[in-house]
């Protein structure tokens, strides 16, 4: 099984930077978002097994998923830590727990191949899509099994093939030829698209009952809503910023054609493929 010499590189310095410059995009959807979030937030709180009065660390929480959904399974007898290296991104999530008056979640500007919290601080470690931007993404999961109580359990969620997941597709794909951009085949958010090499990563860490499970979906979004809209800014926020009006809108149509393709009776039928990969710290 291919392991972390596997992966593309990644330079945390250029990773931090695209971040914050698309903190604004992702604050500007964020409400927008959280229904879809909901969707992948909840299977991954399942499988860490998150429960009422637990303390929990969620490690890239961006503008506040999964935390905000972790806070309000954990009760007010919980707490939960949302953490981001990005402060602009961070601060959205502080915004939106203040609005839902979640005053259980902590906040933490943090690296999570370094995290500023001592051992056996959590009783679960989750991350939601963020192992994938780290350019050492074992020295993450050494981590999460460093700050968790014995027995604790982590779990990460990753996304499958890009082909598999709809959105990303027909996005990349399409806004890429409207700006004259090259097909970029290294995209970091489909780092552990292979099946194992996360539980692979998880196992090398050192957690054990190590196992990875599939979640796929699917939606309905109807005719002409432009549901894509969100994920298109969110992920070329800088590139759609310098374009100019008549480049946005053949971005626009190109898009439009794209999802047109999966037009039937009346509404979009897309899919997404993601992968949770589970496991504990060791009792002893």
């Amino acid at each position: 099984m291919a392991g972390a010499e596997s992966l593309a590189p990644l330079d945390k310095g250029v990773v931090r930077r695209n971040w914050d410059i698309r903190a604004a995009a992702w604050n500007r959807w964020a409400e927008v978002m959280e229904k879809v979030a909901g969707r992948f937030n909840e299977p991954l709180l399942d499988a860490a097994e998150v429960a009422s009065g637990h303390r929990v660390l969620d490690l890239a929480s961006g503008v506040g998923e999964p935390a905000l959904s972790c806070a309000r399974r954990i009760g007010p007898e919980g707490v939960v830590t949302a953490t981001d290296m990005s402060p602009d991104m961070l601060d959205g999530a502080r915004r939106r727990a203040a609005a839902a008056e979640l005053d259980t979640m902590r906040f933490e500007i943090a690296d999570m191949e370094a995290l500023p919290f001592a051992d056996e601080s959590f009783d679960e470690v989750i991350c939601r899509f963020g192992i994938m931007f780290c350019p050492d993404p074992a020295a993450a999961l050494a981590e999460a099994r460093r700050v968790l109580v014995a027995g604790g359990r982590t779990a990460w969620m990753v996304w499958g093939p890009m082909e598999d997941t709809t959105i990303f597709a027909v996005i990349q794909s399409r806004v890429r030829a409207a700006l004259g951009l090259a097909p970029d085949p290294n995209l970091a958010q489909f780092r552990f698209a292979a099946p194992g090499l996360l539980a692979g990563l998880m196992t090398d860490a050192g957690l054990g009952d190590v196992a990875e499970r599939e979640l796929r979906l699917d939606a309905r979004p109807a005719a002409g809503s432009k549901f894509w809209r969100a994920n298109m800014e969110m992920s070329f926020a800088e590139e759609l910023a310098d374009a100019t009006p008549a480049q946005r809108a053949e971005v626009e149509r190109q898009v439009e054609a794209g999802f047109a393709e999966y037009l039937k009776d009346g509404a979009y039928h897309i899919t997404a493929h993601a992968r949770i990969g589970v496991g504990r710290r060791p009792a002893a």
